[in-house]
């Protein structure tokens, strides 16, 4: 590995003026992935308006987060060798007509399509986006710059759902969709307040003359998509064993061939020598699973508020924004400690708070407490995701080389999404064994605080005597 804290080349950085410009723009452009909470108030709409069973509203999900997924890491890469200002423009242009398409989808095979373009799109966008936010600014900064950047985002988680409500009631479900159209469209149009060349850039541009690993790109989604369709064919009442099992065999066999490939390709999409570093590799696995576990949260409490709320969509958006909420706290919290505190104690305490919420949750459930209550839990898990996600950015942004900055923004993308797309699948499974929320949450929570312990279990072995 070639941590980039090793040293960093001289640079002209813009004035803190302009710093701040070009901050606000790249913040606003990535508003269009965080703000797709939004759609998460509108799953009970969307199920009623084409009489779809609950499980399918997974595909929603699935094929939003699958295609942003394998964008967002080819992407990533190709930003740093071609640029990250010109990736991020691609994806804005693509985004503002994206949004509007899926708003149009006449039905639900057709909506599921436009999501899947919609999460390219998306994909694309926020690629490159925290490589432009944390090269505007010194290393010293970093940590202050990726605490603001993930708080914009949650501010954004958190209004989503609220404004969700709003939209619906005013527009339906297409008005959670075609909103992001003008923000894409303004983040766009004030592109020219960004540098055109920022450090470390130019050090990865010296192969953008060198051939393209077309093989690693297709080979990614190729599996990713093969192994998302045999969990979701797992998660169906009336699964085909044989085709969920020959779909996971073929994503697993795709794996091992992408991950032989990797490693001998010249250029390629992902370098696999940091993986095997067992603190890079399992910071990435880490963030997964949290994700995974706190997307509960967002799948199944919908339906809960909605049913306590009655008829007032915005007051469950309202009360559903408290996950993300909970977020802009612990990024704002975890931003002041990062002076003092490591990535991995960042980590950890954001991993038990992430876990309490679960639980509390759980057990508020249970005892059939008023909806109202719900947010202890909401807040609490949020404040631990967001805590996890600042020490996770800086983690992984240290642990590999600055002309990397690309790859390493996506792999944050990348592994969230993932997380939200295991989770789609893995919780509807969950739920369908136990058929109630409340045990669903629980067993979720006991699992992140059993794989806590044997984190720290696993540290403690490491440690030299």
């Amino acid at each position: 590995m070639r941590p980039s804290t090793l040293s960093e080349p001289v640079h002209r950085y813009p004035s803190p003026h302009r710093q701040r410009l070009a901050l606000a723009v790249v913040c606003l452009g990535s508003l269009l992935s965080p703000l797709d909470t939004t759609v998460n108030t509108a799953f009970p709409v969307i199920t009623a308006a084409f009489s779809l069973p609950l499980r399918d509203i997974q595909w929603v999900v699935i094929a939003y987060v699958l295609a942003m997924s394998s964008f967002a890491l080819v992407f990533g890469h190709l930003g740093d060798r071609i640029g990250h200002r010109r990736i991020f423009a691609i994806g804005l242009a693509a985004s503002v007509l994206a949004h509007a398409a899926v708003a149009l989808a006449p039905d639900f095979p057709t909506l599921v399509a436009m999501r899947a373009v919609q999460g390219a799109a998306a994909g694309i966008a926020v690629s490159c986006a925290p490589a432009i936010a944390t090269l505007l600014y010194p290393a010293a900064d970093k940590a202050r710059v990726l605490a603001f950047y993930i708080a914009v985002g949650s501010v954004a988680m958190a209004a989503g759902p609220w404004l969700g409500g709003l939209l619906l009631q005013a527009f339906g479900w297409p008005g959670v969709f075609w909103f992001r159209t003008p923000l894409a469209l303004a983040a766009l149009l004030l592109l020219p307040l960004l540098p055109a060349r920022q450090r470390g850039v130019g050090q990865a541009s010296q192969t953008g003359t060198a051939r393209f690993d077309w093989a690693g790109a297709i080979g990614l989604s190729a599996l990713l998509t093969s192994l998302m369709l045999g969990l979701a064919e797992l998660s169906r009442p009336d699964a085909s064993l044989w085709v969920a099992l020959a779909l996971l065999a073929g994503g697993v066999g795709a794996t091992i061939l992408w991950v032989r490939h990797e490693s001998r390709v010249a250029h390629p999409v992902l370098r696999m020598a940091p993986f095997r570093s067992a603190r890079f590799s399992g910071t990435q696995a880490a963030s997964v699973l949290i994700n995974l576990a706190c997307f509960a949260n967002l799948l199944l409490l919908p339906y809960e508020l909605t049913r306590a709320a009655g008829a007032s969509l915005a007051s469950a958006g309202l009360m559903l924004s408290m996950y993300p909420g909970g977020s802009v706290l612990g990024s704002l919290v975890a931003g002041r400690l990062a002076a003092r505190w490591s990535s991995s104690r960042l980590m950890a305490m954001g991993w038990l708070g992430a876990a309490a919420g679960l639980l509390l949750t759980g057990g508020l459930l249970s005892t059939g407490s008023a909806p109202a209550a719900l947010i202890l839990g909401m807040l609490a898990s949020g404040l631990g995701l967001g805590m996890f996600q600042v020490g996770y950015m800086e983690a992984t942004t240290t642990l590999l080389p600055i002309d990397e900055r690309g790859v390493a923004g996506s792999l944050v993308s990348v592994t969230r999404l993932l997380g939200i797309l295991l989770g789609a699948t893995g919780i509807h499974w969950l739920q369908g064994l136990t058929q109630d929320h409340a045990s669903t949450f629980k067993l979720l929570g006991i699992a992140l605080l059993a794989l806590a312990m044997l984190f720290a279990l696993g540290k403690r072995r490491a440690a030299p005597a």
